[in-house]
């Protein structure tokens, strides 16, 4: 029975019932680990300024039949206006219920009959209440579980990729991970001990980062007439950029003989230093990785995986 299995009247009496009906029903099922959402009936008994700190009156059970059987629920009463009470009262209640000639018996008999109708219409709103309050407590969910929710770690994903814009082979949670360093990209900016320690984190790999400088040997220089800059008229050779380029070394702990798996850590590793380096800087990728020192003709390749 779910009144014994909630301890209703522990719960009634404890802090939680001074929560937020949201808060209070997504905090039941937090703590009992199951799902009441199809278990649940709201009944909105009105606003009461006695009661207006409190926004949970009442837990009860209440068991409606089935076709073979009965099935049970929990009523949450709260102290709001539902649907019924926003409506204009002149919808449900005529403007008077006496008239001079009526004897008190009989304006007593209105006023009861006009309360078993006050009864009737709540009940029919009852559904439409229900409705509402678990759409609210979807709503709080989403907000008090934005970072730990199935649903809305989903949605934060899809947000992360449309803004973050590009394709990394890279899991969810590495995305998320990312989008949190990226936020704190004014620290980590041109920051390469840092920056090491996020490719740690976003891809568990070890990896060295390090200025080289950017040797420049194709001539930028476009043709001046007849002559050409560092081709007749007296200036030729390499010469360096005053930006530097950005080298990454990744060591590998074990032998990896997917080429492709290792194009995509490369390119990974590309994209998200995009995000904190300056854009003139070339990445140059390179990559090492434990070797084996034993030479069998036929399945090892020398200078690949066998050290001499």
């Amino acid at each position: 029975m779910l009144e014994q299995y909630l301890h209703i009247e522990n719960l009634k009496q404890s802090q939680a019932a001074f929560f937020l009906a949201e808060v209070f029903f997504d905090e039941i099922q937090y703590m009992l680990d199951v799902d009441l959402t199809d278990s649940l009936i709201v009944q909105n008994h009105g606003m009461n300024s006695r009661v207006s700190s409190k926004d949970i009156l009442d837990v009860t059970t209440h068991y409606i039949s089935t076709h073979n059987d009965y099935k049970e629920f929990v009523v949450l009463h709260l102290a709001r206006n539902g649907i019924y009470h926003q409506l204009p009262e002149i919808l449900f209640y005529p403007l008077v219920i006496s008239s001079p000639s009526m004897s008190n018996r009989e304006v007593v008999e209105a006023m009861r009959f006009n309360r078993k109708k006050e009864r009737k219409n709540l009940n029919f709103f009852v559904p439409f209440d229900t409705a509402l309050f678990k759409e609210r407590v979807k709503i709080n969910n989403r907000h008090l579980n934005f970072f730990s929710g199935s649903d809305s770690k989903r949605n934060f994903s899809h947000i992360i990729n449309r803004i973050l814009a590009v394709d990394l082979h890279i899991s969810e949670h590495q995305y998320y991970q990312l989008f949190l360093h990226i936020c704190n990209v004014k620290h980590l900016k041109e920051n390469l001990p840092e920056l090491q320690q996020l490719l740690k984190i976003v891809l568990d790999l070890k990896i060295t980062l390090k200025y080289v400088p950017h040797v420049i040997t194709e001539l930028p220089y476009d043709a001046i007439g007849v002559g050409q800059l560092g081709v007749s008229l007296g200036l030729s050779g390499d010469f360096t950029s005053e930006v530097d380029d950005i080298e990454a070394s990744i060591f590998f702990d074990q032998q990896i003989n997917d080429y492709m798996y290792i194009k995509k850590i490369v390119d990974t590793v590309k994209g998200i230093l995009s995000f904190f380096v300056l854009s003139t800087r070339d990445v140059i990728v390179s990559y090492t990785m434990s070797s084996d020192n034993n030479f069998d003709l036929g399945s090892t390749f020398l200078g690949y995986d066998t050290s001499l």
